[in-house]
């Protein structure tokens, strides 16, 4: 056992550990913030909206198929993903619910979606005549573009869609859905137009008799602020992993980080003494200072431009990072932290003693906002998975 399990007591779990020993970096998620971030969106939504949670990029680095299992335990609906290699990592996890594959997948990957049960989306007829050829049964939804101008029919096409997809014995038209534009318009926002169109095409699908079971167009920022637009179902992610995306939504929710840690090691400490040649002239470097090198870098997550002002905790102390970041190696400045020792754990993100680094902090030192920070999250680095229940999952061995 190394010093690099003390500090959290959770992470004494030889299967949790296993990866994060070998790597000697790892991301800590905390199992029971994730659970609660569920409870907070559920008991906001009328029993009768089903709740597919989007998991999108590795369920926002925090691992889909780990994430998948805790948000089953709680009575999730299904899923949503865009990308096949995270549908994989959810029913790698055991999780058989319901998977929305949204547009992002070919027809050549049609075995996959098979042997997967997967749901995949629609936009376009030829999509769906390329679809049929390629798969015995097709389970789909249709997605319809409300302005987004990304994937989707647009609302003047989507019902000839419906109605060409229905007349189809080998097609099942489960649901029908929209995301909400991002796209800056002339107006501070067009939510209520957007729902506007979904509601025209919602009755036109009726009037026609082809209005499917399942209609859903509310993603994050429309669960908190449009409970209007809950329709049939909704397809958060962001939410779940304590993301709001909105300063005061209309359905105030308290949400806790799924990111507890980012944490590295010492994996070498020295004095620089003139055997070594000149001082670099690289702001920092000073002759006689110990330093330490961390067994992360660029290449890892971090910024290839180390932010002025960046910091790491070692011993419980905060020091600073110095310039400049290697591909999988970054150099702290050990001056204060004389007792330091290779192995030590180092703190990126979150506790160590009576120090904190703050979601807040790294995401202004990084230039980003929240989101920016977790789409940091590089799937290589080892997940530990911690709290008071443990997932099932065996992404973190991987």
């Amino acid at each position: 056992m190394t010093t690099l399990l003390m500090p959290s007591p959770e992470l004494h779990t030889p299967s949790l550990t296993s990866a994060a020993e070998k790597r000697g970096s790892w991301y800590e998620i905390d199992v029971d913030a994730i659970r609660h971030n569920y409870k907070q969106v559920r008991g906001h939504l009328p029993v009768s909206v089903k709740v597919f949670a989007c998991l999108k990029r590795n369920g926002y680095g925090c691992g889909a198929g780990a994430v998948a299992g805790i948000l089953s335990s709680e009575g999730v609906d299904g899923f949503a993903v865009a990308s096949l290699l995270d549908a994989v990592a959810i029913r790698d996890a055991g999780v058989r619910l319901p998977i929305l594959l949204y547009p992002g997948a070919l027809p050549v990957a049609a075995s996959t979606v098979e042997s997967l049960d997967l749901t995949i989306t629609v936009s376009s007829a030829e999509e769906l005549r390329q679809w049929r050829a390629a798969l015995k049964k097709t389970r789909a939804f249709v997605k319809v573009d409300l302005g987004f101008f990304r994937a989707g029919a647009t609302p003047q096409e989507v019902c000839r869609l419906l109605v060409m997809a229905n007349a189809h014995a080998d097609v099942k038209v489960e649901g029908i859905y929209a995301h909400m534009s991002e796209l800056p318009t002339t107006k501070p926002s067009d939510a209520s137009d957007q729902l506007g169109r979904m509601q025209v095409v919602l009755q036109h699908a009726r009037n026609l008799g082809v209005r499917p079971a399942v209609a859903m167009m509310s993603s994050t920022e429309g669960v908190l602020n449009h409970p209007e637009m809950d329709l049939d179902a909704v397809d958060p992610g962001a939410l779940f992993i304590g993301l709001p995306e909105s300063d005061k939504p209309v359905r105030p929710v308290k949400l806790r980080h799924a990111l507890k840690a980012i944490s590295t090691s010492l994996i070498a400490v020295k004095r620089i003494d003139a055997s070594m040649g000149p001082v670099p002239a690289i702001p920092g470097f000073e002759a006689g200072m110990l330093i330490g090198v961390l067994g992360m870098g660029w290449g890892d997550g971090y910024p290839r431009d180390i932010p002025k002002g960046s910091e790491a905790i070692v011993g419980g102390k905060r020091v600073r990072l110095l310039r400049p970041a290697h591909l999988e190696h970054l150099r702290i400045d050990l001056t204060e932290v004389p007792e330091a020792r290779f192995g030590d754990r180092v703190v990126l993100l979150g506790h160590q003693g009576n120090q904190v680094i703050t979601h807040d902090e790294l995401a202004r030192l990084w230039g980003t906002d929240m989101v920016g920070l977790y789409g940091q999250l590089r799937d290589h680095i080892p997940r530990l998975y911690t709290g008071s229940h443990q997932t099932n999952s065996r992404e973190d061995l991987k």
